[in-house]
């Protein structure tokens, strides 16, 4: 079990990329602001690659993150810049413990992270394993709407709608937001909010770091007497005290605890299909939630004055409720059994980006990679053979064929122009040459209708560069 300590340290992250869509987008950017425990800040990262020439790029995400340079195929690889990244973040996790912090990043950052460091034959799991824990900092925010609404300026809409825009909570804060969407910049919006986080709502940082490894967010529902779940959800603040009440077996990372809203009382007497349909997400008697992600959640005895964030009941019947679950082992097992036996089943991914998932790589592919890493490009085609999983094989041939494609077999070159074609022209998950040009254009349109030169620009450089590689 990971414990922070004396020795640990955050590691602030932040990406800009061609797309939303995490399996077939492309990180462009990538920043890396390392503090200390104190916010002080040690050291930092800012790279950038040139685009892949596979991937066609959303006109929308490069109108938000600027980064039209990454069209020029001037500047490092992007498998070189997953190797800079993963041995810098190694080299300050050397003597250290890292807390890797995001925003928004168990669903987006995270998750990009983890199929490119796969792509380039890295691993993806450097940010939880090893020492490591990792904190989405949106979770912590939602702590401090939802039980500290007055240690911190919360950006509100008119009719009080709540944003989780990390550059509204930065503005709102007296935080200057000027070169938003760039990932070093995000980087640092983020290490200044933690600062005031942890001067003025020690509680939500607390919980909130407890939380960023998997243990601690067990250990957080199994709080007596119970926990606070704090979300915001389409702009509105939403609260529940809840308790454990049992474990995925072939699925540890899942786990389901109580809404003490609702009576437990009742589940007892229900059968099970009909406690089976009380589990869910969100809206049901028995919420799931997934223990290797941030939760916005925190022990009841750190919220002030609790009661006045419960809902028409008492605090005494709240603790009643949560101590009946606690000690009704039946119940846990019941629902322990229920989400073992009732997992959902997912068809096996299509398509190679989409299964970083598809199984843990052997001792041997790991020893494998190495190897591959450390030999000069030219030798490395002798060693694509050499992977026991071909998934590896794979990728191991794109990236050769990408890097040394005079070094490849004349199949190999056949293979790899027949996948660029593929992705660039053929309809698919992926977004395609035609898709984007036709939405270059209307973007145009509304930019000199708009009177928004320096947007008709971009889109003007990104225009001809769909037309040069449609060619």
């Amino acid at each position: 079990m990971t414990q922070l300590n004396a020795d640990s340290c955050y590691v602030f992250t932040d990406l800009e990329t061609t797309g939303l869509d995490i399996n077939f987008s492309q990180i462009i950017q990538v920043g890396s602001v390392l503090t200390d425990e104190n916010l002080v800040v040690d050291d930092e990262q800012n790279l950038s690659s040139k685009l892949l020439p596979w991937v066609v790029p959303n006109p929308q995400a490069l109108l938000v993150n600027k980064k039209i340079e990454c069209l020029s195929g001037e500047g490092i690889s992007h498998y070189e810049m997953m190797l800079r990244l993963r041995n810098k973040w190694l080299d300050w996790s050397s003597n250290r413990n890292p807390v890797f912090i995001t925003y928004n990043g168990h669903k987006f950052d995270e998750e990009m992270l983890r199929r490119q460091f796969y792509w380039c034959l890295l691993d993806p799991y450097i940010t939880n394993t090893g020492g490591a824990s990792r904190l989405d900092l949106m979770q912590t925010l939602q702590i401090i709407a939802n039980f500290f609404p007055n240690t911190m300026v919360i950006p509100m809409g008119q009719e009080g709608e709540i944003s989780l825009k990390l550059t509204d909570w930065a503005e709102s804060n007296g935080i200057s937001s000027l070169n938003a969407h760039d990932a070093l910049a995000d980087c640092y919006l983020m290490v200044n909010l933690s600062r005031i986080i942890q001067e003025k709502a020690k509680q939500a940082w607390d919980s909130s770091l407890q939380g960023s490894f998997k243990d601690g967010n067990l250990r957080l529902l199994q709080v007596e007497p119970f926990a606070m779940l704090g979300e915001v959800i389409r702009k509105k603040k939403f609260s529940y005290p809840v308790t454990f009440c049992g474990q995925n077996q072939k699925m540890t990372n899942e786990v389901a605890v109580v809404d003490l809203y609702y009576n437990p009382d009742h589940l007892d007497e229900l059968s099970d299909s009909e406690l089976l349909d009380q589990i869910g997400t969100s809206g049901t008697g028995i919420r799931k939630l997934r223990l290797n992600k941030s939760i916005p959640l925190i022990s009841s005895e750190n919220v002030p004055s609790v009661q006045e964030y419960l809902e028409n009941i008492s605090l005494e019947e709240i603790e009643k409720r949560a101590d009946k679950v606690r000690n009704n082992s039946n119940l846990q097992n019941r629902i322990s059994e229920l989400m073992t036996n009732n997992q959902i089943q997912y068809p096996s991914p299509k398509y190679i980006e989409q299964s970083v998932y598809s199984g843990f790589a052997s001792n041997e592919d790991k020893l494998w990679m190495e190897r591959f890493h450390n030999t000069p490009w030219k030798e490395r085609v002798e060693l694509t053979e050499g992977f026991e999983d071909p998934r590896y094989r794979e990728l191991a041939e794109r990236l050769l064929a990408l890097e040394v494609e005079e070094d490849v077999t004349e199949l190999a070159r056949k293979k790899y122009s027949s996948f660029v074609k593929q992705r660039l022209f053929d309809k698919g998950p992926w977004l395609n040459i035609n898709s984007a040009q036709e939405q270059t254009s209307k973007l145009i349109e509304k930019a000199i209708l708009d009177n928004r030169d320096d947007d008709k620009k971009l889109l003007e450089t990104l225009q001809k560069r769909l037309l040069e590689i449609s060619m």
